[in-house]
């Protein structure tokens, strides 16, 4: 049988499914062989087929989605002296806040800032010389350093100058003063870093209601207790370390204000973890990566595999991507999975070879079948064809119209003249069309003639034309005589296609071939030689033996029949 080549309909677009990262960064993967709707054929022989995969999957870069609030501490207790940095603490304070501004701008996923101050009372900065009330500027606008370098103790004094009496450390002032900066941005994540030289002394109780405004708005508070006179722990009104707990923040001991510790963490950056395939829900390997996870956003990799060993029937691959973004947080780890659908079908065209015997059965019937998924066997188109010996004999279809039934079968039906012209190998092709897809098979007949023709020995006439009659109607033979007319008949061969053969049963010996039919005169001389001569009138020739006369008949194909007796009574001595 001949073999049918992997089809594929090759008609369908790609898959994607993607996903937006929790800073923002598009996460996508994409299968764009096979797609839902590609069908492949089986090679004929086999029992299934390999099918190619190919797809990719990507990661962006975040979008900068970070608010920070630089909280600042400007009661009187600040104008002490840094230490050995030098300046006050209120110095040390500004120029911490400005290294973390610079750090925010630097790594790039910082959305928008504000500044707030905060002793007795607090106050939310204006940020930006543009009309009306500014809380929050991008982290790279120069109103950020202006506005830095324009606290002093007690207050702000651009660009809408703002006071607070710094007589006292008031925690929940501040952070009410940082609600107004937090609650004006839109960013994903807010934080709110809050520094004071001391401990709250003033208060009012409002310090629990002031942190859970923060964090229902979603800050995070990290908080830095500096220098010697300040404690994580210590305070009538609220604690440096109870505002950072309540909002999943960090409160830290800091001997030098102007070095804070590294708080700033990219969310613009992203990872592609993994990388994945599945066929029909079993992991598959790839066969080729250009790039293997894990890899820093933004990327992509390209990949090929091969869903092996595919049965006929429906199956599924899957792709998946995972990334996380942004990279430094584990719980932003996210996976996309795309799944394309495909059929794989095989054809086949029975029985492989087949042998008639031409002269009893003129007709041959082959079955085509498609095997695929369930439901999806019927309708598709088959031609079919003869070459060779019988080339361009047409037949039927059944169903009429060659298209596969439910089942997924469809029979080609057709004979051929039962003469020798017949005789001989046909190959029948049958090739299918599944979309826009077709495969051939091949398979073969046999016209065969194994049958031997019919041999006869009848009264036939003398010389004068005459059919004697044999005294006892044969009594002592067929026809005392020895008039005989030499028949041959066949299923395939016609009369005049047929030698006809008379044999001495006394010696063997073959005389002929003679025509079909032959007239002849047959003598039984027991001793004499055998002896062949032309006959006279109606007789076509006489033959003499030692015994009685053998018919035998040859067709054309070689075929040999079964004796048939002339009998005749023996000459007189």
């Amino acid at each position: 049988m001949a073999a049918a080549g992997v089809m594929m309909a090759g008609y369908a677009v790609a898959g994607t499914d993607s996903t937006t990262l929790a800073n923002g960064a598009d996460l996508s993967v994409t299968v764009s062989t096979p797609t839902t709707g590609d069908t492949f054929l089986v090679p004929t022989g086999s029992t299934t087929v390999d099918v190619p995969v190919e797809g990719s999957a990507s990661i962006g870069e975040g979008e900068p989605n970070v608010h920070w609030t630089y909280v600042v501490d400007v009661s009187g207790s600040t104008g002490a002296g840094c230490g050995s940095v030098g300046g006050t603490v209120l110095d040390c304070e500004k120029q911490a806040v400005t290294n973390l501004n610079n750090a925010v701008v630097a790594d790039g996923s910082g959305k928008d800032v504000g500044v707030s101050v905060f002793g007795r009372g607090g106050a939310s900065a204006d940020m930006s010389g543009a009309a009306g009330n500014q809380p929050i500027v991008a982290p790279d606008d120069p109103g950020v350093d202006v506005v830095i370098g324009s606290i002093v103790i007690g207050g702000v004094n651009l660009y809408t100058p703002r006071a607070v009496n710094p007589n006292d450390t008031n925690f929940s002032a501040g952070l009410t003063a940082a609600g107004t900066s937090v609650s004006a941005s839109t960013a994903a994540s807010k934080n709110v870093v809050f520094l004071s030289d001391g401990e709250s002394n003033l208060g009012g109780g409002n310090f629990n209601a002031a942190v859970a405004a923060l964090d229902s708005a979603g800050a995070t508070i990290y908080s830095f207790a500096v220098g010697s006179g300040a404690s994580c722990a210590g305070g009538s009104d609220g604690t440096l370390q109870a505002m950072a707990d309540a909002t999943g923040g960090t409160c830290t001991n800091v001997p030098n204000p102007a070095t804070l510790p590294d708080i700033v963490q990219n969310v613009t950056d992203t990872a592609m973890t993994d990388v994945a395939l599945e066929v029909d829900t079993v992991s598959t390997s790839f066969d080729t990566l250009t790039q293997t996870p894990p890899f820093d956003g933004p990327g992509s990799t390209d990949f090929t595999a091969t869903a092996a060993d595919q049965a006929p029937g429906a199956h599924e691959v899957c792709a998946s991507a995972t990334g996380t973004g942004p990279k430094s947080d584990a719980s932003s780890e996210q996976t996309v999975t795309q799944c394309e659908t495909y059929d794989v079908y095989a054809f086949s065209l029975t029985p492989e070879t087949a042998t008639n015997e031409l002269g009893s059965d003129n007709e041959h019937t082959v079955t085509a079948t498609v095997d695929g998924p369930a439901g999806k066997l019927a309708g598709w188109p088959v031609e079919f064809a003869v070459t060779g010996q019988n080339a361009g004999a047409s037949g039927t279809c059944a169903p009429a119209s060659c298209e596969t039934d439910a089942d997924g079968e469809v029979t080609f039906t057709y004979s051929v003249p039962v003469e020798p012209n017949s005789l001989g190998t046909d190959t029948i092709s049958a090739t299918v069309t599944v979309n826009s897809d077709s495969a051939t098979v091949d398979v073969t007949k046999e016209w065969v003639d194994t049958t031997p023709p019919t041999a006869t020995c009848e009264p036939g006439p003398n010389s004068g034309g005459q059919i004697p009659a044999a005294p006892g109607e044969g009594g002592q033979g067929q026809n005392q005589d020895g008039f005989y007319t030499i028949t041959a008949t066949d299923d395939v061969w016609g009369a005049e296609s047929l030698d006809v053969f008379v044999i001495d049963d006394g010696t063997g010996t073959v005389f002929g071939p003679y025509a079909n039919p032959t007239n002849l005169k047959w003598t039984e001389a027991n001793g004499a030689d055998p002896i062949e001569k032309a006959g006279s009138g109606a007789v076509d020739w006489a033959l003499k033996g030692q015994g009685d006369a053998q018919i035998t008949a040859v067709d054309g194909s070689g075929n040999v029949s079964d004796p048939v007796a002339c009998l005749v009574p023996p000459a007189p001595q």
